[in-house]
């Protein structure tokens, strides 16, 4: 497709818009409303169609209004199935910010709105992200606090996770004094503090395409590293 992307933009092909079937074993289908529970139920994958040719970064960009979140290497490629924040299939659809081809459907998102590809079957993360196993929460410690959680956040430890993927550094932060990814200096199969409620699946049980449930968490987030 030889579109021309706004800058700092990816088109990415979308299989829905507002609405999804969800199927189950016994061959009943369901229509979901995504306006509820917009982070549950919105589409947050699709595919790469085409790619920016660079990113605009600009550290005195006031109000950072043209430059991009963070300084990053374009790390996608065409033909990617991305996952992006929730909230910008909703603003593709208000801004009309979408392309209708054959049939086909075409968002344009934000760069800084990826958390990761699946490229040749292997996971590829982008953006200073990492997804985190959830580590189970002791049984003594969830019987005093469970009951004050909501429910999808009563079995796992909400303040500690196991590194699966995680990709390269964010090189530089717009917002802060020289915040950088760089030094953070963690591994695959590190059990990672982070902050306070940054235990955020990938994907909510309805809508999970992987094998696993994982958390998307940015290095920035990280506290320190569990030791034993």
């Amino acid at each position: 497709m030889g579109k021309k992307i706004p800058k700092n933009h990816v088109l990415v092909e979308v299989d829905f818009l507002r609405y999804k079937k969800i199927a189950f074993k016994s061959g009943t289908e369901i229509i979901v409303d995504p306006t509820f529970s917009p982070e549950k139920h919105a589409q947050t994958s699709g595919i790469v169609s085409v790619v920016p040719e660079s990113l605009y970064y600009d550290k005195e960009d006031v109000g950072c209004f043209n430059s991009v979140e963070f300084l990053t290497d374009i790390s996608i490629k065409v033909g990617d199935k991305v996952f992006f924040h929730y909230l910008q299939i909703n603003l593709a659809i208000n801004q009309h910010r979408i392309i209708e081809e054959d049939g086909k459907f075409f968002i344009f998102i934000k760069y800084v709105s990826l958390f990761m590809a699946i490229r040749d079957e292997k996971v590829v993360m982008h953006n200073g992200w990492m997804l985190l196993k959830p580590v189970d929460r002791a049984v003594d410690e969830a019987s005093k606090i469970n009951r004050r959680l909501p429910k999808d956040r009563q079995t796992h430890d909400p303040l500690k996770g196991e590194i699966a993927f995680l990709g390269d550094p964010v090189k530089e932060y717009f917002w802060g004094n020289d915040e950088t990814d760089e030094g953070i200096d963690v591994k695959k199969g590190d059990v990672v503090i982070y902050l306070p409620h940054s235990d955020i699946p990938l994907e909510y049980n309805m809508h999970q395409s992987l094998d696993e449930k994982y958390f998307r968490v940015q290095r920035k987030e990280l506290l320190s590293i569990y030791l034993n």
